[in-house]
């Protein structure tokens, strides 16, 4: 099995386990902590997930590194590699000055905290804080296995460290650690992990790190530009739609932020399904921007890629609008009662519209190739920017389900706006793409629809067992589906 099928393999495994443990352990540790202090969980594990995705130093080092192993530049390599600890040791020591500007502040942004909930908030944003800005400079040298093409030994330490996780969740809430404990777990985890993956590049790959140089300035210049349209952009993710949860909490409390967050839960992990492939494309993506691949070549590789995408999300997001309700009333019914449907219709609001952004998902890594992150930081800046200042006055005058509604609104503007960036900057076509990915689909989709209909009709709703039953049902009639589409192309 080559690198990138292992290395797709064991990221699904490793998506799996980190969707589907926290499924099974969220009503254990809502009942645990109660919707209250769950509500501030989630709001410092949400902030410390988004700092472990965003992968800010890993996908910089992974950009550059392909190129200098492209060109042999075994010694460019190690300089590089120095310039950047230099340089994002710097930029963890910035964010570390930043976040501790803001500390004093938490209780003006959260108004509607108590005084316990603040306390306990506190604790947890400076674990957060001080995690992140250590882990800054050492997260982007993982990049080198990446740049190797190298998935399979980072893959299993993933695994190893989800099904830690799994099994520290349950521990540290048996010894009645609660909040504090489960995120000082989740931390130690991750460094763990970190310090085997950079064990790994430096011994096992033997990589090399040259500090004798210092600061290039050249070098320093290309990683800063780079570096600060990633950062920027990175930024504008954590707050767009993502953070929905932190303005129901400073408008509406700690209750209300649980009942998004739950919704928002989901969504997170359908948007991890749909970059779990993508991001092991960069290198080959770089080597084909190397090469000179044309627009329209690069437009087809988009496209080759969705349609794998569309296979994999599709039928989630069908069950999720078909099964949804039934699934949300037994996951955290007992605890959100009736607001359990309202937690799934936030999550059917921001699923149905990312679809189309994340079976795009390579015009990502192509931006990333062709260093054109500029006007696409532009595009999703202005976009943020709009979605805050609204959503603000949304949640105060018409609560979390008008909220879900405008980020819903919010997530298209951005893909339609993006799609116009790919046209006009990239020279990719946007019109092409939709076609050769949705080829066949037209037809057979509609028959998805209507026998996941079918199947809601036929088995009764209540239980677990019946959950069960009409997902195994759905499933193999999409496998059907899928074989008969299959078919038709290769025809």
């Amino acid at each position: 099995m080559n690198e990138i099928r292992a290395g797709a393999v064991l990221n699904y495994v490793n998506l799996g386990l980190r969707i589907g443990v926290p499924l099974v352990l969220t009503p254990y540790i809502l009942s645990v902590l109660g919707p209250a202090e769950y509500g501030l969980y989630m709001l410092a594990s949400t902030l410390l997930v988004r700092l472990y995705l965003s992968d800010l130093g890993r996908t910089t080092s992974t950009k550059f590194l392909s190129e200098y192993r492209a060109k042999g530049d075994s010694e460019g390599e190690a300089r590089f590699l120095g310039t950047l600890t230099l340089l994002y040791s710097a930029g963890g020591a910035l964010l570390l000055g930043l976040g501790l500007a803001l500390y004093p502040f938490l209780g003006d942004i959260f108004p509607k905290f108590t005084a316990g909930e603040l306390g306990t908030y506190r604790v947890l944003y400076l674990m957060t804080l001080i995690n992140a800005a250590l882990m800054f400079p050492a997260r982007s040298l993982t990049g080198i296995a990446d740049s190797r093409q190298k998935y399979s030994v980072p893959g299993l330490i993933a695994v190893g460290a989800s099904v830690l996780n799994a099994v520290g969740t349950w521990v540290v809430l048996q010894w009645g650690w609660r909040s504090v404990g489960l995120v000082a777990f989740n931390i130690g985890t991750g460094i763990l992990a970190l310090a085997l993956n950079m064990l790994y590049c430096f011994i096992g790959l033997k990589a090399r790190l040259n500090l004798r140089h210092g600061w290039n300035r050249t070098l320093c210049h290309s990683l800063f530009t780079f570096s600060w349209w990633m950062l920027l952009n990175q930024l504008i993710n954590m707050l767009n739609a993502g953070t929905g949860n932190y303005l129901v909490a400073i408008t509406l409390g700690t209750d209300a932020a649980a009942v998004y967050t739950c919704g928002l839960q989901i969504y997170a992990n359908y948007f991890l399904l749909g970059g779990c492939l993508a991001q092991l494309f960069l290198p080959r993506v770089v080597g084909m921007v190397t090469r000179g691949a044309s627009p329209a070549t690069q437009t087809e590789a988009m496209a080759r890629l969705g349609r794998v995408q569309l296979v994999i999300l599709l039928p989630v997001a069908v069950a999720l609008i078909f099964y949804g309700r039934e699934f949300f009333h037994l996951w955290v019914g007992e605890k959100l009662g009736a607001q359990a449907e309202l937690s799934w219709l936030i999550a059917l609001a921001l699923i149905i519209p990312q679809t189309f952004s994340l079976v795009q998902a390579l015009g990502w890594q192509i931006s990333q190739a062709r260093d054109a992150l500029k006007q696409r930081v532009a595009i999703t800046a202005f976009n943020s920017a709009l979605f805050i200042a609204v959503s603000y006055f949304v949640c105060l005058w018409w609560g979390i389900a008008a909220q879900a509604a405008w980020a819903a609104l919010s997530i298209t503007i951005q893909l339609l706006m993006l799609n116009l960036i790919h046209y006009r900057s990239l020279g990719l076509s946007p019109l092409r793409f939709y076609a050769r990915t949705f080829s066949g689909w037209y037809l057979w989709a509609p028959v998805l629809f209507l026998t996941a209909w079918g199947i809601v009709k036929l088995i009764p709703s209540g239980s677990w067992y019946t959950l069960s039953a009409k997902l195994i049902l759905f499933a193999a009639a999409y496998l059907a589906i899928f074989r008969i589409l299959l078919r038709h192309r290769k025809s």
